[in-house]
């Protein structure tokens, strides 16, 4: 009981942010966020200021549910009715009435994107390379950190997407020459639906319903089409349910994997609680605090009490 109440004021020290971030960085691979330089003109609002401000956007929303007493259970991070966002953020995802750099917690719409990883600007825009979203890169990172479930790496030698640069080509379309290879396609008909699914998000995280492409000019410059392709996020999970838009992919998640999510969580927290990878020796242990968690609804608090109590 006394540890219990250590670990209870620790949470709520101010240098428990500094816990969080670290956790963040290794378990959703928040590192790739810096990869790379945004377009500036075809995304002029993610500048440094708002990719800082949607980094913090991911430490706050992991260290509300830390603290809460009530509401801290993890797979809000799925599906929430909120977010925790500062003024920046907010108007970054069309919502009124906040301002300030405070992060504070702030009721959505109902069948609002928002709410959860899925639909924070950090999230896609790691899944994006700074210009174009990648479904790709997104259906990886939902399998790995949401579904534990990670592809193998890519095998060698596989044709490059960059190829096709400059054709009048949708997503799908250009993904469906990875299909046309054998040792392509046992993998990319588990992520790439998943990725389709989050394609209303542009690079920067925003919503659309319709895509403008790019294409080169006499010059050899590319400029934006003046037409725009209706954006398809239909598409099935491999072995598994339909769904018809990224609303139900959320839904599926959300319902049918709390406990693959909570299981990765489990093994990153033990990795980055002990200094070192998850092993088979550690299996004992990531039951026991799975068990421990789900006895109180998967709360995030609970997680760190069994470890410390381990």
């Amino acid at each position: 009981d006394n540890l219990r109440r250590q670990v209870d004021r620790l949470i709520q020290d101010p240098r428990a942010h500094h816990f969080v971030s670290g956790l963040a960085h290794q378990w959703l691979d928040m590192k790739r966020l810096d990869f790379f330089q945004f377009d500036v003109q075809r995304h002029r609002e993610f500048d440094e200021s708002t990719r800082a401000a949607a980094r913090e956007e991911v430490y706050q929303s992991i260290l509300h549910l830390l603290r809460s007493k009530d509401q801290g259970q993890l797979q809000n991070l799925l599906k929430s009715d909120y977010v925790v966002v500062n003024g920046l953020m907010a108007a970054h995802y069309g919502l009124e009435g906040v301002v300030g750099d405070h992060y504070r917690k702030v009721s959505l719409p109902e069948n609002s994107p928002r709410g959860g990883f899925l639909g924070m600007a950090a999230i896609n825009a790691m899944g994006s390379n700074g210009t174009e979203s990648s479904p790709v890169e997104r259906g990886v990172w939902v399998l790995r950190h949401l579904l534990h479930s990670p592809p193998p790496p890519a095998p060698a030698n596989v044709p490059q997407l960059s190829r096709l640069d400059g054709k009048p080509l949708t997503k799908r379309e250009k993904l469906a020459a990875h299909m046309e290879e054998a040792q392509c396609a046992s993998c990319h008909r588990k992520i790439d639906p998943i990725g389709f699914g989050l394609e209303n998000f542009n690079a920067a995280g925003k919503w659309r319903s319709e895509e403008h492409h790019f294409t080169k000019n006499r010059k050899g410059k590319f400029q934006l089409s003046k037409t725009a392709t209706p954006i398809d996020t239909s598409g099935k999970f491999h072995n598994g349910p339909i769904f018809t838009d990224f609303i139900e992919l959320r839904e599926l998640i959300a319902t049918n994997h709390k406990e693959d999510f909570a299981r990765g969580f489990t093994e990153v927290l033990i990795e980055y609680g002990l200094g070192r990878p998850f092993g088979f020796t550690d299996e004992d242990l990531a039951n026991e605090i799975l068990i421990a968690s789900k006895d109180k609804q998967y709360s995030v608090s609970e997680f760190i009490h069994a470890l410390v109590q381990s």
